[in-house]
């Protein structure tokens, strides 16, 4: 009978043993779950033509970033920016997502269109959430909402051009393109709206987006159909925005520029001279701290003119946005990218920084453009 005791009794302690270390190992697996940061990868344009819109890219994402871990991170969770250089490049692209994909990284924020229309297949199809905060590309657009995108896209911009050249009375153009995805896109959407509206394009040049800053025969090609010509449609992403524009004046181009925010605004574009008197297309949000920005916008734009000496366009208020969302979106349905895809695609009306975003279930914003013009140096509403 005492054997019989003393075996319930090394069972009984037995098993109280095993309830104590399943408690302490579940307690130091949730300790280490709740230790562990949440990852956002950043395919970045961190080099080759567009190197500065990266570094836009990169400094608000960290501004959101500081923000969101100061105030605790998410449900306690700390946030954590991974950056590789997707180089505006389809195929470093690719080797950027593989490198965060391999990393684990289920949250992917990425910019620029020959970049998001390679990624995205493969993204979608690892079930990530991809988020695109200034891409034009029509090859986003794919029915599925883990690829989430807040920007004005090529069927914004393509129509837009041809409202802003009927304002104009212009009906007779050239353009002149990058040769990528983002200048193919515009064109496609351009030339149907222009056309559709009894509008004529004269001659098209889609210079190397990659190359060297010499634009001089492309220039020269338009320059044939000038006397006809009432404008040229231009746009210039890269760092040699300066080089085209005083080419385009150099070769005695007489006629109106027609153009957009992306150009414009391009931060390798110092002497805002060059742009003097061109009409483009533009974001409503503006770099200045306006009189109807919420506490947010005004407290991003003066933290980032503090820390950086410039102002934030939307290429940097953009990814602030992006971060910020995504970590709204993660705080309040988990760490899961399915869920945190559907509360995104799900919002409407949200108060952003750059705007008022409703998402369709496509993940997609449609949000107005805005004409401005470039009058003494500075951006003003076309009336």
């Amino acid at each position: 009978m005492e054997t019989g005791q003393k075996k319930s009794s090394v069972w009984l302690w037995a098993i109280v043993l095993i309830v104590i270390v399943a408690v302490v190992v579940t307690g130091l697996s949730r300790n280490k779950a709740s230790n562990e940061t949440i990852k956002i990868g950043g395919a970045y344009i961190l080099s080759g033509s567009q190197a500065l819109v990266g570094d836009l890219q990169k400094q608000a994402s960290l501004i959101a970033i500081e923000e969101i871990n100061a105030a605790g991170g998410i449900n306690g969770r700390k946030l954590e920016l991974v950056m590789e250089d997707s180089a505006y490049d389809s195929k470093k692209s690719l080797d950027a997502y593989n490198a965060l994909k391999l990393a684990g990284i289920n949250y992917i924020v990425a910019d620029g269109s020959p970049v998001v229309a390679a990624i995205r297949p493969v993204a979608v199809k690892d079930g990530k959430v991809m988020l695109v905060p200034g891409a034009t590309t029509p090859a986003y657009f794919d029915g599925s909402n883990l690829s989430c995108r807040i920007a004005l896209t090529a069927k914004s911009f393509g129509p837009g051009y041809a409202q802003l050249l009927a304002k104009k009375n212009y009906t007779k153009v050239v353009t002149f393109l990058p040769d990528n995805e983002y200048g193919r896109g515009i064109y496609t959407e351009f030339s149907k709206a222009f056309e559709a509206q009894g509008g004529k394009i004269l001659v098209s040049e889609f210079y190397n987006a990659a190359g060297n800053g010499d634009y001089r025969t492309n220039i020269t090609k338009l320059k044939t159909v000038q006397n006809e010509a009432q404008a040229m449609v231009v746009v210039q992403v890269a760092n040699t925005v300066e080089p085209m524009l005083k080419q385009i004046s150099e070769l005695g181009w007489k006629k109106p520029l027609v153009s957009d925010y992306y150009t414009i605004q391009n931060p390798a574009l110092k002497n805002i001279s060059l742009a003097e008197g061109i009409d483009y297309i533009d974001y409503e949000y503006t770099s200045d701290v306006a009189s109807n920005d919420s506490s947010r916008a005004k407290s991003f734009k003066e933290k980032y003119v503090a820390k950086y000496t410039a102002k934030p366009v939307y290429l940097a208020a953009s990814h602030y946005e992006m971060v910020t969302l995504l970590a709204e979106a993660i705080g309040k349905v988990g760490d899961d990218p399915q869920k945190v895809a559907d509360y995104i695609s799900n919002l409407k009306g949200y108060k952003g920084i750059t705007g008022t975003l409703s998402f369709n279930n496509d993940c997609e914003v449609e949000r107005p453009a805005v004409f401005r013009t470039v009058k003494d140096g500075k951006y003003v509403d076309l009336q």
